[in-house]
């Protein structure tokens, strides 16, 4: 059989492998206790309670202040000024400065809050990577399915197919640009800087605060999850149906956070669904994956 045939095969079968797959993590996850009632408490929560939850919203504001203000800085440097960039090589500029401030501030605050909180899942360990790899692995059932579920409401509703191309407007300018060094610096935000910010923004700071504010875990880990939907959706990256995987990807990040109290674990889990889009783009076009870097 070539591997064509395999990959045939594959797609025919997708929904069922998906499914099959997710019930597998469920009894698996279940089994662990974590499905069970009170399953995060007995299996040991964060400690977030020496701060008060507004200190974890200024966290996630300093982050967001410092990564927005980036731009509008660098644009006024003299040396950028006197350069005759094009639009591409700018939006290149504007990303880099954009994840670099945020990473800067992002990792200022947990080295501040770490020292405050000592057991609150703030320090970051090479252990995180193959454990968020694994926690990917587990997730990506899930993340699959609401792909799919995208798809079908948009198709159900707009009685058509979904547009062709990449959900997230990087992607098709990835597309459109495939040879251009300064494209695959605004990739390599999008891959490597948008999950560290993003994920010290809405797992870490905004899913603390949640959890000091209404004293359980799920309902916190659902409420970030679909802050970081929506920002995407109010920020114009992604269209409506692409929400429903975002939310996956959040409350996939979201529970790993929250189980393993790791924070490097949900930003590698973000790391490889973008670099996972990434590769589909390159590999699958003229397909239309259903991505949301």
């Amino acid at each position: 059989m070539r591997v064509d045939d395999v990959v045939e095969t594959m797609k025919k079968w997708n929904l069922a492998l998906l499914g099959i797959s997710a019930v597998l993590v469920i009894a698996l996850l279940f089994a662990g206790g974590l499905l069970k009632p009170g399953g995060f408490k007995e299996a040991g929560l964060r400690d977030i309670d020496t701060m008060p939850a507004i200190v974890w919203i200024f966290a996630a504001f300093v982050v967001y202040l410092a990564a927005t203000s980036a731009p509008s800085l660098i644009i006024k440097i003299q040396w950028v000024q006197d350069q005759d960039f094009n639009q591409l090589q700018m939006d290149a500029i504007n990303s880099a400065s954009y994840y670099l401030f945020g990473i800067i501030a992002g990792f200022g605050m947990l080295f501040v809050l770490a020292r405050s909180a000592p057991e609150c899942g703030l320090k970051l360990s090479f252990l995180d990577i193959p454990v968020g790899l694994g926690c990917f692995v587990l997730a990506y059932p899930f993340i699959g399915l609401m792909s799919m579920l995208g798809v079908f409401i948009y198709e159900q509703t707009q009685q058509q197919s979904i547009p062709n191309g990449p959900a997230h407007e990087t992607l098709q300018q990835l597309i459109d640009n495939p040879n251009n060094p300064w494209m695959w610096a605004i990739i390599a935000g999008a891959v490597i800087g948008a999950p560290i910010v993003e994920e010290l923004v809405f797992r870490v700071f905004l899913q603390g605060a949640l959890i000091k504010w209404l004293k359980t875990p799920w309902l916190s880990i659902i409420l970030s999850a679909i802050a970081f939907a929506m920002i995407h959706k109010l920020g114009g990256t992604v269209p409506w149906y692409a929400l429903p995987i975002l939310f996956a990807v959040g409350m996939g990040c979201g529970v790993a956070y929250e189980r393993t109290k790791r924070v490097g674990v949900p930003i590698t889990m973000h790391i490889c669904f973008n670099a996972l889009n990434v590769l589909l783009a390159i590999t699958t076009q003229p397909a239309n994956p259903v991505t949301g870097v």
